[in-house]
This record gives C-alpha cells, structure tokens and sequence, in this order.
C-alpha cells in the first residue's frame, strides 16, 4: 500500500504543518473542509520523453473547491527540468491553463501534452491542473468556461505543487508566471483576478499572457448568432449544456437543438469520449441553423435571455479591479473563428479604464483561424520568457 504525505500550507512561503485528518477510502479526509492544500503524490516520479528530452513528471491529487464552493479532491501535473529535479532548486514555474477539451484521455494527467513546452522551453517548471469534469473529477461534467472555478482548481495545483516541492527539500523562488489560450486564456485572466483578490499576498504573477479566450460569454454568445456558423460546432452546445448541467436550469434538449444532436447530447457531449474535432461530423454542420432550433439563435428571445443570465456571471471584463502594476499580455488573431477578438478587445480596454498601464494587445503576431492561431501561441509564450 503506497504511504502519502500530507501538508497544510500557510502562505506562499511555504510553511508546513502537520494538520490532524483520517483515511477513508485510501484517501486523506480533511477535518477542516476550509483546507484546500492537502496533496499526495498519485503515481510518484517518473520521468517522461517529450520531444526527445527527458522531463520528470508528478501527478498530484489536492483539495480545492468546485464550481459551487464545496470541497472536492482534484488532480493536477508538475513537470520539471532534469536540472532542477539534480539541483533541488525552482528558480521560476509556470501555471499553465490548458484550452477546451471534451473528451476524458485530454487532460494533463492522462497525459496531453502541448502548450506546456512554452514555458519548459524557456526552463520553467510547469504546473497545469486538469480542471472541474476531468481526471480525479472525471465522472462530473466539466465547468465549461466557468473561468473563476477552474482557475481556483489551478491556483490551489500551483499552491500545493510548491507545498509539496518545498515537503521534498527543494528551495523555491517567487517567479511565478501564467498563461494559457482559449478557454485557457480565460481561465488565466480568471486566475489573474483571483491572484489578486482572494488569494492576494498567497500568489504573486510576475506576468501573464492569454491568448484568445472568451472573457464575456454573453459578448461571445451573441457574436455566435451574428456569425451563424463556427468552425468548431460543439463549443455553443458545452456552454449552453454547461449552464443547464451546472446551473439546473431545467432545459429540455430537444428544445434547444436540432436532431441528431438533440438526442445526443448524454452519448456525444456528456459521456466526453469524443474531443470537439471529432464531434464536429456527428453534429453535421457548423452552421448554427442545422443544430440550434431558432429560439436559441434569437438574441433577444426569452430563452436566449435565460441562459445568458446564468453564463453572463462568468464575465471577467468588469466586477474587479485589478493591481494597476499588473504586466499582462492579450494575443488574438482577428481571424479567430471561434473565440470572437472583440473579447480581447474587451479586455484590454478594461485593464486601461483601470489604469493597468503595462497591458499590452497584439493582434497582428497570430494571423490564422483559432486553432493555427494556438499553435503560434506556443512561439509567442517561448519568445516572452526567454530571458526572464
């Protein structure tokens, strides 16, 4: 039977102190479900092959809270340089937020690996937690672009990381960067905010690049019904499902879309054992008017109304105030042809009204669709830190 350590944390200087809890079902139970630092290591070392180097990896597990604030275990990967793995010392790390997913095998844990090898490259060491819906939490539905939930599951990843780095003797520096694209660009300006509010003097980023997330799903919703069509189709079904799933909403499927996929829903989306490529030809089309029946491609009907009431509280672009030392970096192709641009747009325009003069927006660096646009992401997440 493996044997785990378990840590409470007190602040982002990492000190340890044992706090009493009980085993039930292999698993530690916290008896202060306030906690959100317990960690074990899932699998313990092992050292991965990616592109041809050789990276130590770590699967944890820790608690946090999901999408309604209660306690749940969730899962999360650290992967280091073989240079500090032998020297026992972090000199910078990473929070990486990966993009959307829809199907169980794509989150960090099972082993999906991309946009990490931004930072690595530039030695970083990169946390990325697999989100609410995926790896320990895999028999949930996922908090679709509920960017506050899980950007909280990757601050307490980033948080217990370090704890454990720390339990194993390696010294830590306060160099702590984040970034990520899509729905990863969301959940890192959600993390930002965070940062900066609940978890203020615990977690400090020193930078942080987004790349093309949706940031105002209500703006994001209604640029849909204005463009007609998307070159991914299932990505308005998951947040409307979301909201309904999530928020109780009480729809009936057949109400909101077309068939097939009205009938589909639980077997294609909610089992998550098709990624959003290859749900694209089960919908049939990426026009909106063959799956979406129309009260849902009304933006001012009833139901449209409903459900942005709900998505609308995920809306990043106004409600906080930011540090107006912040460096943030906003990257968007004009092109994006699934995340609107007005979104970054958005964004950018609320980090000046708040005095954030160190916000920067680039539109012109990322020149294809959203998803060629992610693939350059990677080149523009290597040439920000090198050197840093």
């Amino acid at each position: 039977m493996k044997r785990f350590l378990t840590f409470v944390l007190c602040t982002l200087s990492l000190c340890t102190f044992a706090q009493t809890y009980v085993w039930k079902g292999g698993y530690p139970m916290v008896t202060d479900p306030d906690s959100i630092t317990f960690v074990r290591p899932d699998m313990g070392p092992r050292v991965d092959t990616i592109k041809g180097a050789s990276f130590p990896t770590y699967d944890l597990r820790y608690l946090t809270k999901d999408y309604a604030g209660r306690p749940i275990w969730q899962s999360a990967r650290l992967i280091l340089t073989s240079e500090q793995e032998q020297t026992k010392h972090i000199g910078k790390m990473a929070l990486y937020n990966h993009y959307t997913i829809a199907r169980l095998d794509e989150c960090p844990t099972a082993g999906k690996f991309d946009l990490q090898a931004g930072a690595m490259s530039a030695g970083f060491a990169v946390v990325a937690a697999d989100y609410e819906g995926f790896g320990e939490t895999g028999d949930r539905w996922q908090a679709y672009c509920y960017g506050e939930a899980n950007a909280r599951a990757s601050i307490d990843a980033l948080l217990a990381a370090r704890e454990w780095l720390v339990a194993q003797g390696y010294t830590l520096s306060d160099t702590l960067i984040t970034y990520g694209y899509s729905q990863g660009g969301q959940t890192t300006i959600a993390a930002l905010k965070l940062s900066q509010t609940e978890y203020k003097g615990r977690v400090h980023f020193m930078k942080t690049i987004a790349g093309a997330g949706p940031y105002d799903l209500t703006l994001t919703y209604k640029k849909f019904l204005q463009w007609k069509r998307l070159a991914q189709p299932v990505v308005l079904p998951m947040n409307i499902i979301t909201a309904n799933e999530l928020e109780h909403l009480e729809l009936n499927y057949k109400n909101v879309f077309k068939e097939p996929l009205a009938t589909n829903v639980k077997s294609w989306i909610l089992s998550k054992r098709f990624d959003t490529d290859e749900m694209s030809p089960l919908i049939g089309h990426d026009s909106l008017q063959y799956f979406m029946q129309p009260a849902y491609m009304d933006s001012t009907s009833a139901e449209v109304q409903y459900v942005l009431q709900h998505v609308q509280k995920q809306d990043i672009t106004q409600g906080w105030t930011p540090d107006p030392n912040t460096d943030v970096l906003l990257v968007h192709s004009l092109k994006d042809d699934i995340v609107p641009s007005d979104n970054t747009v958005a964004m950018h325009r609320f980090f000046l009204d708040n005095g954030v003069t160190k916000a920067r927006i680039d539109t012109t660096s990322l020149t294809g669709t959203h998803t060629a646009s992610g693939t350059s992401f990677l080149f523009t997440i290597a040439k920000e830190l090198q050197g840093f």
